[in-house]
């Protein structure tokens, strides 16, 4: 899987330093995310107070609160989505850099009994989705039949998050290959989500990953048409640092096109196999595309995005959106680490899907940001860090 010369208006070493921030990136975010996760910011303030959160070897901030649920986890440790992002990167490099989708159907299964090879530590926390589809009878010699059954007998399941953690990575092999990057990206989602909002999330997803290791947003155009801006009605107290920023207008251009390149997923999936799905209700697959475009298009605050609302914190829309605002926000140079910490734990605060939304917003992060820029005390401060550092730079190698 060498990087053919000349994709890229980027250097290798750029490259690699992007993809090798994007996993952990997306590691850090689902370890963040569980001092959160399940939680109303109602709940969280009066836990945590306006925060930070205590991570890694950071010595401020207030401490991790414990529970039932999260006395199951070790200090500094990672769920079920950082996982999800071991067992793709583990299939991808045990295939010399190529995503086979019953490989990796097949480590799903065997992880959901044992946990991930060498880590000596049980699934914990796994996403309900995944578990009612390997749980069918018929995944073992039919995945994508199983999640199809799934989809149409569990209503309160469809269209859930759980497959956008995944994206990423699909979006960094062969990133020079656009039409390689949605195949991956659609037969990856299909194992377990094959409902079209979380296929076109996940097409987003690593498409974005793909542009930005292609330097494509370094000549992306801007729209000079005045934009709507954010009147602040909220007090000073409960604004977070995320609102506080500017748009990257290079970044959000780059965003809105890659919303438009792949909308045909949901207004014309007839156009395409790949964008074939259970839904064949028209009407419905119109409805999706104006949720897709409220919640991802000119967000004005994170709060409006409502990740901890109960009837609608595991749709993929609201995981993309929060992704995506992080993405889109104007950072100043030389700031980045400090910034990387300050959005994702707005992330975090915000409660509902922390652990999944933190995973995705923390690879989109990682990957704008890169490696050398993710703040050293919380990488080294993850639970089993010197594992994962091997891991990625093993991966990292196919590039």
């Amino acid at each position: 899987m060498r990087i053919p010369s000349g994709c890229s208006k980027l250097e290798t070493t750029v490259i690699v330093d992007k993809v090798k921030g994007m996993i952990f990136g997306a590691l850090l975010g689902d370890s963040l995310g569980l001092a959160t996760e399940g939680l109303s910011r109602s709940e969280i303030k009066q836990i945590y107070g306006n925060g930070p959160i205590r991570f890694g070897m950071d010595e401020d901030g207030v401490p991790f609160y414990r529970d039932e649920y999260r006395s199951r986890f070790e200090e500094n440790d990672f769920g079920d989505d950082a996982e999800q992002v071991l067992l793709v990167m583990e299939s991808i490099f045990e295939n010399s850099g190529h995503f086979l989708p019953k490989d990796f159907a097949n480590r799903l299964y065997a992880y959901g009994t044992q946990g991930i090879k060498g880590l000596h530590k049980p699934p914990t926390g796994m996403n309900a989705t995944n578990e009612a589809v390997l749980a069918n009878p018929v995944y073992k010699t039919s995945p994508q039949q199983a999640a199809v059954e799934i989809w149409k007998t569990e209503n309160n399941l469809r269209g859930a998050n759980g497959s956008l953690v995944r994206a990423p990575l699909l979006g960094a092999i062969k990133f020079w290959d656009g039409t390689t990057v949605i195949e991956n990206t659609a037969e990856c989602c299909r194992i377990t989500h094959p409902d079209p909002r979380c296929l076109i999330s996940c097409a987003i997803m690593s498409t974005l990953i793909a542009r930005l290791l292609r330097g494509q947003d370094l000549e992306i155009e801007v729209n000079q048409s005045p934009r709507p801006s954010y009147q602040d009605t909220s007090s000073s107290e409960s604004r977070y640092f995320i609102d506080t920023l500017p748009v990257d207008e290079r970044l959000d251009a780059l965003v809105q096109n890659v919303i438009e390149t792949n909308k045909s997923m949901l207004i014309a999936p007839q156009t395409d196999p790949l964008f074939i799905s259970p839904e064949t209700d028209m009407v419905q697959m119109q409805k999706y595309y104006r949720q897709l475009l409220e919640c991802c298009v000119l967000p004005r605050s994170i709060s409006e995005l409502g990740l901890d609302d109960t009837l609608s914190s595991r749709d993929s829309f609201r995981c993309l959106s929060a992704a995506l605002y992080c993405l889109t926000r104007q950072v100043p140079p030389h700031s980045e680490t400090e910034h990387f910490k300050k959005m994702l734990m707005d992330v975090v605060m915000q409660g509902g899907e922390a652990d999944t939304n933190a995973t995705a917003a923390g690879a989109m992060l990682g990957a704008r940001f890169g490696y050398s820029q993710l703040p050293t005390e919380w990488v080294v401060g993850m639970k089993r860090w010197e594992w994962l550092e091997d891991k990625v730079d093993e991966f990292c190698s196919l590039l």
